[in-house]
């Protein structure tokens, strides 16, 4: 029995052994990032200053679009630090338009009030509920003190749905085509098609009022047959080609955004979703398409000579998401998905630099009423999260287009920049994106 207990004790010391060597073993094949690479592409941080932030003068150079990614919504470190980056480039490098992932028409509204009184408010007003917590307030304070400096500063809206009580309340959008109307010809008022085209709206936004489960569903989608979706494609074409005789042709865009956003939101039943999540895939496909439509629209025809800063999910920023190796965020297969980035990089290539933002540890989400943030996953050996980590850096810019030579990224390496819990791998990130912002510790979002 003596002999049996000690052969016991000795197989689980060999096995630990075994397990041990082997760990060793698996992490030693995983080359670091080297010292010199280190020394040229990743600075360092302080994270209460934006003075050291002179680099980006000669990273982003003359381009004059830059997209400002977020991992999630709910990313309450970088939306802090995010104003930092925007208030370096408005007052050092003559940025004066911010283009948010938030509805074409909630902004251009907030856009004419913050014109005329200043006041951050109707910005604030016409963005999702995540961009109107603490860690963005500092960006309110900014534009409101540009603005009163005299300084020039736009926002529009590149979503193709509402995102606030611009669109959802009062019969707000359909009042606004007949005031436009009323204004540029008032013979339209009696058109049969204008008359059709305005009771859809009426009827949507009749759901908009609804309370509880039934608004939040109507504030989502409306349905619709194939029959009445053609009906209402061909009533959208005539608006629109009448806003364009009219020489509207931003308000076109933006009225074929939305009605092209209903028709493809239309398809959403909540049945589908629970039964089999992809059902949802052409839908977020044909949003990207939408945005991306509506991006080409306000780069070449809105602000062709301006300096723009995008505001949203780096998920909707990339481009050659064919790279990534094949894996599914959320359900969305990323390597064949339709993405926004993807679809106007060819046209703006020479014009766009794009930032992501990532983190080692800590919580994302929104605080509220004691509500705990999601803890971030532990990033794997590979990644440029545990690299960065190893070496005690709190927070860093890292620039990745000369990371094509550089051994650790070639063999393959890790991001987590569209949520915080999947390993994101690529052995070309400088195709992805050109640089991202590595954060140690998350924080989540507070009311």
């Amino acid at each position: 029995m003596k002999k049996i207990k000690i052969y016991r004790k000795l197989k689980v010391a060999l096995t630990f052994l075994f397990c041990l060597h082997a760990s060793i073993s698996g992490y030693s094949q995983i080359p670091t990032i080297s010292d010199d690479w280190i020394g040229n592409n990743v600075h360092e941080m302080d994270i209460d200053s934006r003075d050291n932030l002179g680099f980006l003068k000669k990273e982003i150079g003359d381009k004059r679009i830059v997209f400002l990614g977020e991992a999630t919504h709910e990313d309450g470190a970088t939306f802090e630090f995010r104003t930092k980056i925007v208030k370096f480039l408005m007052e050092e490098m003559d940025f004066d338009v911010v283009l948010f992932e938030a509805g074409m028409f909630d902004l251009m509204q907030a856009n004419k009030e913050f014109q005329k009184t200043g006041d951050s408010e109707s910005i604030k007003k016409a963005l999702w509920g995540f961009w109107r917590t603490q860690q963005w307030q500092s960006f309110y304070s900014f534009i409101e003190q540009r603005k009163a400096a005299g300084n020039n500063i736009e926002f529009a809206g590149f979503d193709c749905k509402f995102s606030s009580a611009y669109g959802f309340d009062n019969n707000n959008y359909s009042r606004f085509w007949e005031a436009i109307f009323q204004e540029r010809n008032p013979a339209i008022l009696m058109n049969e098609n204008f008359t059709n085209y305005i009771a859809v709206w009426k009827d949507i936004e009749s759901g908009y009022k609804q309370t509880g489960m039934k608004g939040a569903l109507a504030k989502m989608r409306y349905k619709m047959s194939e029959k009445e979706k053609q009906s209402f494609r061909n009533l959208s074409s005539w608006m629109a080609d009448e806003l364009k005789k009219a020489g509207e042709n931003k308000l076109a865009q933006l009225l074929r955004s939305n009605d092209e956003g209903i028709i493809a939101y239309s398809d959403t039943r909540l049945w589908k979703l629970i039964l089999n999540r992809k059902s949802f895939l052409p839908i977020n496909y044909r949003r990207d398409e939408l945005m991306a439509d509506n991006l080409r629209h306000l780069l070449s025809e809105v602000y062709p000579y301006k300096k723009v800063i995008v505001i949203g999910a780096s998920y909707h920023f990339i481009r050659n998401n064919q790279t990534i190796d094949p894996i599914k965020i959320n359900f969305i297969p990323v390597h064949e998905a339709v993405i926004a980035g993807n679809l106007i990089y060819e046209q703006f290539a020479n014009e766009i630099y794009t930032i992501g933002f990532t983190s080692y540890d800590g919580e994302y989400g929104l605080i509220r009423e004691g509500k705990k943030g999601v803890a971030v996953k532990k990033p794997e050996a590979n990644s440029l999260e545990h690299q960065l980590s190893n070496r005690g850096v709190n927070q860093a810019f890292v620039s990745l287009r000369q990371s094509l030579n550089e051994p650790f990224f070639s063999n393959g390496t890790s991001l987590r920049l569209f949520d915080h819990s999947s390993h994101v791998t690529s052995k070309n990130w400088h195709q992805v994106l050109d640089a991202v912002y590595f954060i140690k510790t998350m924080q989540p979002l507070r009311d």
